[in-house]
């Protein structure tokens, strides 16, 4: 299990782990949301500390670029590539020729802005508390959303480390991620835990569907991406709720 988690951290991030050689990332992926509650504190009270300081728009820009340095962008990296090979191709192969091409091209280049953009705009709306727990929660629950993508079938001819623990993930494994979730932001979150899952229940449906009708199946940069769209969508949540009501009732 430690092996587990320590895998899941080296996988998620740029933190240089020593981990034994068994890699069975399949088995990782139910310590993602651990990885995300990590990350989601780092960058969350980095927002609470600095807003305290400077004006909340560049405290959350700051905050932002934490999580950014702690995951070296994976997963925007996966956006921007998702949204250059499924709007870019014309057909399945070149839509999977464009996603194993490193650069980014003017689609990928405007996700990954837009997202950086909106994201900032999202926290900067939330008081220093409420972002730094919004942030907490994003960063985890987003996480189990790959975990969910992995049962999906995987794209032809796609031999990488996130194809190929798609073929291995069960059941088991996703249920134990979601429940890990639950336990790491229950204590603060409450029921709104469950709201967040419905609320990520259409838009990665969606989301799912379009990348299996582009190129027949799910890969590793479409993992990444789903991870970046919820972690918006949990953030919209929580910004709504805080416009609606005027505050958000954490458990403490």
């Amino acid at each position: 299990m430690l092996n587990d988690i320590k895998v899941s951290f080296a996988f998620l991030t740029r933190i240089p782990i020593n981990h034994g050689p068994e890699i069975k990332l399949h088995k990782s992926a139910i310590w993602f949301p651990l990885v995300g509650f990590f990350i989601g504190v780092m960058s969350g009270f980095s927002y609470f500390f600095l807003a305290q300081l400077l004006p909340v728009l560049p405290a959350a820009a700051i905050s932002l670029l934490v999580s950014i340095m702690i995951t070296g962008a994976f997963h925007f990296d996966a956006l921007g590539d998702i949204f250059d090979g499924l709007i870019g191709g014309w057909n399945p192969q070149g839509r999977l020729e464009i996603l194993k091409d490193s650069r980014h091209g003017t689609y990928g280049v405007v996700a990954i802005a837009f997202q950086i953009i909106f994201q900032i705009t999202l926290i900067s709306s939330l008081t220093p508390k409420d972002g730094a727990l919004a942030l907490v929660a994003s960063h985890t629950i987003s996480r189990i959303i790959p975990v969910i993508l992995m049962l999906l079938p995987s794209a032809p001819n796609q031999s990488g480390m996130g194809a190929t623990a798609a073929r291995e993930i069960k059941y088991s494994y996703v249920l134990g991620s979601i429940f890990l979730a639950f336990l790491l932001t229950a204590p603060f979150c409450g029921l709104y835990f469950f709201g967040v899952l419905l609320t990520l229940v259409i838009p990665i449906f969606v989301f799912s569907k379009w990348v299996i009708n582009k190129i027949g199946g799910m890969l590793g940069d479409a993992f990444g991406a789903g991870e970046q769209i919820a972690e918006t969508i949990i953030l919209i949540f929580f910004v709504a709720i805080f416009s609606i009501n005027g505050s958000i009732a954490w458990m403490f």
